[in-house]
C-alpha cells in the first residue's frame, strides 16, 4: 500500500468521501461536516419517535462505520472501538455542548483517519478481496453511498425539529 499519484478511481472516491471547498456533491447535499453545522444538542439528541434515530446517534454510527472500513482496508483486526456498544453507540448521560463537539470530532477523525488510508491505497490494493469477502473497492463504495444516506436524514430530522 503506497500511493504517490492516485488512480483516477482512488482519485473519484476520495472526491466523494473528502470534497474539495469548491466542489458540489453529485447529490448537491452538504458533506457530513456542513450538515452537522449549527446543530446543538439537544436537537442533535432530539428523536421524532422511539424508533428513529437522532442526528447524534447517526453521527456516533458513521463514526463506527469509518472506524470499521478502515481497518478492514488496512488489513487489521477489527479492534474496540471507541464508544459502545458498536454500530450504534449509546449517546453520553450528559447531552452537553462539550459532549456534543467530542462526538462531532470522534467522526472528524474517523473520518480523516479513512481519508488518510485511501491515499496510501494502490490501484491494486482497489481489487484485493478482504476477510469480509468484499473487494475494497465494494466497501469504499459503499462507505460513501453510506455516507450519503445518512446525510439525508440528518437533513430531514433537522427540518422535522420542532421550531425549526
Amino acid at each position: 500500500m503506497s500511493n504517490s499519484d492516485p488512480s483516477p478511481v482512488l482519485k473519484e472516491i476520495l472526491r466523494l468521501l473528502d470534497p474539495p471547498a469548491d466542489f458540489s456533491l453529485w447529490h448537491g447535499g452538504p458533506t457530513i461536516n456542513e450538515c452537522l453545522e449549527n446543530v446543538h444538542p439537544r436537537m442533535a439528541a432530539w428523536r421524532p419517535s422511539q424508533d428513529v434515530n437522532s442526528i447524534w446517534m447517526l453521527t456516533l454510527h458513521m463514526a463506527y462505520w469509518k472506524f470499521v472500513i478502515r481497518r478492514r482496508i488496512e488489513g487489521l483486526p477489527p479492534g474496540a472501538f471507541s464508544r459502545s456498544p458498536i454500530n450504534f453507540p449509546l449517546l453520553p448521560e450528559f447531552r452537553t455542548e462539550e459532549a456534543w463537539e467530542n462526538d462531532q470530532l470522534l467522526l472528524a477523525r474517523e473520518d480523516r483517519k479513512l481519508v488518510e488510508a485511501i491515499e496510501r491505497l494502490s490501484e491494486e490494493d482497489l481489487y484485493d478481496v478482504l476477510p469480509s469477502g468484499n473487494r475494497t473497492t465494494d466497501q469504499l463504495l459503499g462507505i460513501a453511498i453510506h455516507d450519503a444516506y445518512h446525510v439525508a436524514q440528518i437533513q430531514l430530522l433537522k427540518r422535522l425539529y420542532p421550531g425549526h
